[in-house]
């Protein structure tokens, strides 16, 4: 059993091949993927579950549909790792880090000072908001893509999506990798 089919098992108390045989009895290999997240929603509600079965917290029951909808389609050959439900592709890199909010940002604003990413220019200036607990910096980038860096604590995460390709999804991966090795 894939990892990710593991915790779902964890999660919901039911077992990744039970979840499996209801979909594929549901007609999901034919749905769309907002479809098949609908659909395990619906159970996840029929089944009554509100704590996560192994460690007993709230259920975050839209997060674990999409999650029990994704691995389906992975396992189903509906959606390739790293593809988005609408179809394009994602890729995501994070770094542990220390310093405050404001120190991380600005780290990261030091870091993508440059006109280009990989030789891809901005679409637009970036987007930066942030609350008591999070800074976000977001960018559209020239060739349609975007970059959404998430910013806490300890942490600097980078997801670009709007990749046409699984293979350009791993074309960005070590240039995401190595672009938050370089903060200090």
């Amino acid at each position: 059993m894939a990892s990710k089919a593991a915790s779902i098992t964890r999660a919901t108390g039911t077992a990744w091949t039970s979840w499996d045989e209801w979909l594929t009895g549901q007609g999901a290999q034919q749905l769309p993927h907002p479809d098949i997240a609908k659909l395990a929603l619906g159970r996840v509600h029929e089944l009554g579950i509100t704590k996560h079965a192994e460690n007993g917290k709230p259920f975050n029951d839209g997060w674990w549909a999409q999650t029990i909808a994704i691995e389906y389609g992975h396992q189903h050959g509906l959606r390739e790792k790293g593809q988005l439900s609408a179809g394009d592709h994602a890729v995501s890199a994070s770094k542990k880090v220390v310093g405050s909010l404001d120190e991380l940002l600005e780290r990261w604003l030091a870091l993508v000072a440059q006109d280009t990413f990989d030789g891809v220019a901005l679409a637009g200036e970036p987007r930066i908001s942030s609350t008591e607990k999070w800074r976000y910096w977001r960018a559209k980038l020239a060739d349609g893509s975007s970059v959404n860096v998430d910013i806490s604590a300890d942490r600097i995460a980078v997801q670009h999506a709007g990749l046409g390709s699984a293979d350009e999804s791993e074309r960005w991966r070590p240039y995401w990798k190595a672009r938050l090795s370089d903060l200090a």
